[in-house]
């Protein structure tokens, strides 16, 4: 199987530059609020600080939401990815494709179970003949 970019990371970076964007804008602000008391190298110097704090900030919670992602989501698309792989070239025809949980992801394990029943019955009458 050919190596491919995770959505997860895909999603991981795609939140990273948002929340770059956004430490970037209120910076901004905290620049602008800052100059009225400070002079600009002190109000500068006081932005770049609050953006890292707030990068760090926004880093630690899309960092774990990320984990989370991977293994609630990505984890049960893989596995389900290998037993369908299994499945398409004729081996574990035997073996049932358990769903787990109650979304969108067991509809679609639900399916290729049911796919899997046809697949077996349908050699299983070929056999037959």
């Amino acid at each position: 199987m050919e190596n491919r970019n995770s959505i997860s990371n895909k999603i991981f970076f795609i939140t990273l530059l948002g929340s770059f964007i956004g430490s970037i804008i209120v910076g901004l602000w905290i620049y602008f609020l800052l100059k009225i008391y400070y002079n600009a190298q002190d109000a500068f110097e006081k932005t770049v600080i609050s953006i890292i704090v707030i990068q760090i900030m926004f880093l630690i919670p899309v960092f774990l939401i990320k984990i989370l992602i991977d293994k609630v989501i990505i984890n049960r698309i893989k596995k389900l990815t290998e037993l369908v792989n299994e499945i398409s070239i004729g081996n574990n025809l035997d073996k049932a494709i358990l769903p787990e949980g109650n979304d969108e992801l067991t509809e679609l394990t639900e399916a290729f179970e049911r796919m899997r029943i046809s697949m077996k019955t349908a050699l299983e009458q070929l056999e037959e003949e």
